[in-house]
């Protein structure tokens, strides 16, 4: 039996033993302890959100996320002071987000390993759109404000921990203990998705991840809207992709937007791959041969789900979606070495014609490619050899050899140690003498003279 199914044969009773199933013992003693600070100060406080839904859903929760009617920065601040810490607070929407440290486990007396990294404070509010898709203006409400304010009918429920409240307390002022039971996603006015759209994004993650249906008024609502998310700003759209990213469906949930129309709206030829779930499963599950130092998580998912794109069309999504120069650069790398996979894999490519446009990509762009040309073990093959044995080689020969040759400094210098160093890779030199001889033929040929010929490129 769930809570819900408590729930639903004693109406506003929620049982302190589900904290406990839900979070773990640690995390629901640090409730204890912000419940008895808030209950010491007589301040309204509320567990709420989706650890709510969650918990009441039997289904375990990482988060804690508190509502109180007063102001969130300076009850942050006074569990910091008591328990160390730090807090950071965004003034503009009344919240604080207290984190956690090892000092602090500590005082509190809890594990760190089983607490939360950060445990975040809202103060109960309503808000106002002024326009369609913009940031909303908020003011200070009572926590029915704060419920009528959510997304979602089952993300607006919240556990009332003090003052005086004992564990059980549950108010449900939107409908959504019912919808829980219809498992289905409802929102709670029929300008939810114009006001935010992107709701739109969460709607499909939460029916996917719960295996919810969508509510039929609602599903009218969110179409009618999609033409909305053309207008929320570049961040706040990654930001929700970047959360689907990380669920266990987030090929599904890709799918279905795309299937809705929604990518499209976001960006003209935004489309996941039907490949993105093994592609994602399989970055869990192996790395390259090589060590991948230095990689971004984020960005090595953004190059797996924009890596099938062509270069100009993900350099478009990325940079639309806001990401930072550096997970730009790695998307377009993917695109690039997927873009000339058959050279990589065609035998009569010489090592030097590849190697010195691969090494100079970054790291997370050549783990990303590796992973997705695994059907490919020859462009595999190139990438590793690239990666261990050809980015590494160097000729002997120095440009301070050169001049003690009586060479006069010039490009022909850049040009000759290029050629050495393609002989080595090529293995047409494999020693330090083999490589003078070539250097003397060189030199003798006098093809070091001639003006700079760029070697053919494959990015």
């Amino acid at each position: 039996m769930t809570p819900l199914d408590n729930t639903s044969s004693q109406p506003g009773i929620f049982d302190r033993s589900a904290l406990v199933r839900g979070l773990g013992e640690a995390a629901a003693r640090l409730a204890d302890i912000v419940a008895m600070q808030a209950q010491d100060q007589q301040r309204s406080l509320y567990l709420v959100g989706g650890v709510l839904r969650d918990l009441l859903l039997g289904q375990r929760s990482a988060d804690l996320d508190f509502v109180i009617e007063s102001d969130a920065s300076t009850f942050a601040r006074g569990l910091q002071k008591r328990y160390g810490g730090q807090v950071h607070a965004h003034q503009p929407f009344g919240t604080a987000k207290w984190s956690l440290s090892a000092d602090s486990a500590d005082r509190l007396g809890l594990p760190l390993a089983d607490l939360p990294q950060h445990i975040d404070f809202a103060r109960a509010r309503s808000e106002t759109y002024a326009e369609p898709a913009a940031l909303p203006d908020t003011k200070p409400g009572s926590i029915v404000d704060d419920m009528q304010r959510r997304d979602f009918s089952v993300n607006a429920l919240a556990l009332r921990l003090s003052p005086n409240a004992p564990y059980g307390q549950l108010l449900d002022a939107c409908g959504g203990l019912q919808d829980l039971r219809n498992q289905q996603i409802r929102v709670l006015h029929d300008r939810s998705f114009i006001d935010d759209p992107t709701r739109i994004l969460r709607a499909l993650r939460f029916t996917t991840r719960l295996n919810f249906k969508i509510n039929a008024q609602t599903a009218v609502w969110l179409r009618d809207a999609l033409p909305m998310l053309g207008r929320v700003s570049g961040a706040r759209l990654r930001k929700e992709i970047d959360r689907i990213m990380v669920e266990k469906p987030a090929s599904e949930i890709l799918l279905r937007l795309n299937d809705l129309g929604a990518l499209k709206e976001i960006q003209p030829g935004f489309r996941p791959s039907k490949r993105l779930a093994d592609d994602l499963k399989r970055a869990k599950e192996q790395e390259p041969p090589w060590q991948s130092a230095d990689i971004d998580a984020p960005a090595l998912r953004w190059c797996l789900l924009l890596g099938a794109h062509e270069d100009t069309v993900a350099r478009c999504i990325a940079k639309r979606l806001d990401l930072n120069r550096r997970q730009i650069n790695s998307v377009s790398a993917t695109c690039r070495i997927l873009a000339i996979a058959e050279d990589l894999a065609d035998p009569l490519r010489r090592p030097s014609e590849i190697a010195p446009r691969l090494e100079k990509l970054p790291p997370t762009a050549l783990h990303a490619a590796w992973l997705l040309l695994h059907d490919s073990s020859s462009a595999q093959e190139r990438l590793r050899l690239t990666m261990q044995r050809w980015r590494t080689i160097r000729p002997c020969t120095t440009g301070h050899d050169l001049r003690a040759r009586g060479l006069p400094p010039g490009p022909h210098y850049k040009r000759i140690l290029e050629q050495l160093r393609s002989a080595w890779i090529d293995g047409d030199v494999q020693s330090c003498e083999a490589e003078r001889a070539l250097l003397q033929r060189l030199l003798e040929s006098g093809e070091y003279a001639q003006g700079d010929q760029p070697s053919a490129r494959l990015l």
